[in-house]
């Protein structure tokens, strides 16, 4: 006897070709529930076999997804089903779990190349692994999705399958295995025991350590002790004063064969200086010469250490279920990105750039050790290492498709080193989200990055700003949540100031708006011609002026200007006034503008354009606002305007255009008046056509 289950709102039993669905939503034939079997009805109708996990041809289509019930289902079945136990106490909550269905998804894994033996063409085949993941809608608070792999066949070191782990300890070999493929296949290098500093070499192989200080006291090498620790075995014999990171570290390189550590806190001399000054500035030949960089990714401080480098200072849990006598199911634990982003140590602005530089990172978490390199993405509990693999499911970024077409497999870009402008945009945006440990060490601490931008295009950057033929799309970054502006300067910073129309003069998370979002308009072979030098600006460079005691960065400009009103409506009604809401509350709207002497606001063509401002601008929509001109604009992003609006206005009828503020408490020996940057938004050009024409030289400080 079996009960049919379907859901009525989504009962698509055939998709549009005809053939047999895959969705999960789909009507199935449930046989009665048996208590005396390892297996609930649903997971026994899936037949799971090895070979589904199997290499297949990348074109042939997914087997169907599954829904198992609710998770509350899911844990009242555990006590007999070995797969819903599997289930049940692997997911991270049990919330809503009347509320939250759980499916079972495919998704493909790893793709390699293989000559088909028949015909003697190259065909990219591709693994799958079963994804399990919660349907609810508004998901939030749910559990996070994770997967299920067979497990390796017991001393076996199958590829493309599960493995378990010693719960107590790392695999020194396993992290060997990983750093030999990676210089052999990805990018092939050159190859006593005590304790000491030297002086660097070009020619020596080392590891860097990147971690987190916190609170914990360590150990520093200071101008009056460099000689003393340069002393053969100086540091064994301080070897019990340094924090337990620092400890571990030491250990992780004996073993892993290497005989140099670079460790900030001992190799910089923390009481001088001009040798951090210039060793921070050195950062990005320091990790990318580095054979591999050790990151301490658990706990808040340095003595958190290396989880599993000393038996026993891990617990790793592993959750398997015996399917059949051929399959063994293993759940994976979180994916290295998963687990990383949540850390202390993702958080900082110093190891962001430590991150991008580093060739190779041994990643340490709570509970496992990953690999990564610009090649792979490898763990301890699944077998990645075999033939040369294009890509696996630990480098995309997948949404499944809970319907009948395959999921949407996008490859991950975050969290990597690129020298194009878009990288650019995306690497100011993933480390101005970082905290930070000194109000002014926003820039130094990106410098690393711009140093190989620079090696790349040349001296097209000034500070962390990317000049030149690209200062027009450097210009145009938003404040994700209200800003705080960086006035002063200290000792440390050399008495340089970032100026506000730079990114860096600020504190506080910015982004750039997406370069693909064509709002309906035609897509650009070119996105950088989303801005175009404008008519209306006659000028637009940076300066570098010396004032006193301090050289000050300035953008100089002729450009129109003009005067216009903020409001809190949009094109067509009353904006919605929470549109951003960033860390500790700091509120930003985005404001709509309006000719000055509009009289009627609530009119049709009242509005002609939009910015980002904090909400403190609500006390000033009375006030005229000065705007000056910086470049054309392709079109109004799918944030500023809707769809039909954009496609309405069409390409290039609108300017980007910088909120600027007076500045009258001091004047400077130059052509210009000098102001700052408020903010920069979009303006449609009919509205400055239909102003009073006035230019004006500006220097933005």
């Amino acid at each position: 006897m079996s009960v049919l289950i379907t859901t009525p709102a989504l009962n698509n039993s055939n998709n549009a070709s005809g053939r047999a669905s895959r969705a999960w939503n789909r009507p199935m034939e449930i046989p009665v529930e048996d208590r005396s079997l390892h297996l609930c009805a649903r997971h026994r109708i899936m037949n799971l076999q090895r070979s589904d996990f199997a290499a297949r041809p990348r074109m042939q289509s997914l087997p169907p997804d599954w829904h198992f019930g609710t998770l509350w289902d899911v844990v009242q079945r555990s006590d007999y089903c070995v797969f819903c136990r599997l289930i049940a106490d692997t997911v991270s909550t049990r919330v809503h779990q009347r509320e939250v269905e759980v499916l079972g998804c495919w998704i493909p894994d790893v793709e390699y190349s293989e000559l088909d033996e028949h015909t003697g063409v190259e065909i990219t085949m591709v693994t799958l692994r079963l994804r399990i993941l919660p349907e609810m809608i508004g998901s939030e608070g749910a559990f996070e999705p994770f997967y299920i792999v067979p497990l390796a066949r017991e001393n076996g070191d199958e590829v493309f399958m599960g493995r378990t782990l010693d719960a107590g300890s790392i695999d020194i070999d396993l992290l060997k295995t990983w750093l030999r493929s990676c210089e052999d296949r990805h990018n092939p290098l050159a190859g006593d025991q005590t304790i000491t500093l030297i002086k660097p070499s070009s020619t020596r192989h080392f590891i860097a350590l990147s971690y987190v200080w916190g609170r914990a006291e360590v150990f520093k090498t200071l101008k009056g002790t460099l000689q003393d620790l340069m002393a053969s075995g100086s540091l064994e014999r301080n070897f019990h004063l340094f924090p337990k990171t620092i400890r571990d570290a030491i250990s992780v390189t004996r073993l892993l064969g290497h005989r140099y550590l670079w460790i900030d806190s001992l190799c910089i001399v923390q009481d001088d200086y001009e040798d951090k000054y210039s060793q921070v500035m050195m950062m990005d030949s320091i990790y990318r010469r580095a054979s591999c960089t050790i990151v301490a990714a658990s706990g808040d401080d340095a003595n958190a250490g290396l989880p599993g480098v000393e038996e026993g200072s891990r617990h790793i849990i592993q959750h398997t279920a015996i399917y059949s006598d051929e399959l063994t199911l293993l759940s994976l634990l979180p994916g290295c990105g998963d687990a990383v982003k949540k850390s202390t140590w993702n958080g900082l602005c110093w190891t962001y750039q430590e991150r991008l530089l580093s060739r190779r990172l041994l990643i340490f978490t709570n509970d496992t050790v990953y690999f990564t390199c610009g090649k792979s993405v490898w763990s301890e509990d699944f077998n990645l290492q075999g033939c040369d693999i294009s890509i696996s499911a630990a480098q995309r970024n997948i949404v499944p498709s809970r319907a009948e077409g395959p999921p949407t497999l996008i490859r991950q870009t975050d969290y990597h080193l690129g020298t194009s402008l878009v990288h650019y945009f995306r690497m100011v945006a993933e480390y101005t989200s970082r905290a930070k440990s000194y109000p002014n060490d926003r820039g130094p601490w990106f410098e690393g990055i711009m140093s190989v931008l620079w090696n790349s295009h040349g001296a097209v950057y000034s500070g962390v700003m990317w000049v030149g033929d690209k200062l027009i799309h450097a210009l145009l970054w938003q404040p994700c949540h209200e800003l705080r502006r960086m006035t002063a300067a200290n000792a440390r910073t050399n008495g340089f100031v970032h100026p506000s129309w730079s990114w860096a003069g600020w504190l506080g998370a910015v982004k750039y708006d997406d370069p693909f979002d064509w709002n309906g308009l035609p897509a650009l072979q070119n996105y950088q011609n989303r801005s175009l030098p404008s008519k209306y600006c006659k000028r637009l460079t940076d300066i570098h002026l010396k004032e006193e005691y301090f050289q000050h960065h300035y953008l100089k400009l002729h450009a129109r200007i003009s005067r216009f009103k903020l409001t809190l409506r949009g094109r067509h009604g009353p904006l919605n006034e929470s549109t951003l809401l960033g860390a500790r509350g700091r509120r930003i709207i985005r404001f709509g503008i309006t000719r000055a002497d509009s009289v009627d606001v609530d009119a049709e063509d009242a509005w002609i354009g939009t910015i980002l401002l904090p909400s403190s601008f609500r006390q000033k929509l009375s006030d005229t606002h000065e705007f000056a001109v910086l470049s054309d604009a392709y079109c109004f992003s799918s944030e500023e305007l809707s769809q039909a609006d954009s496609q309405a206005l069409g390409p290039y009828s609108a300017v980007n255009a910088m909120l600027i503020t007076r500045k009258r408490y001091r004047q400077v020996d130059a052509e210009g008046s000098l102001v700052e940057r408020a903010g920069v938004g979009r303006i449609i050009k009919g509205a400055w056509e239909a102003a009073p024409e006035y230019w004006e030289s500006l220097l933005i400080e």
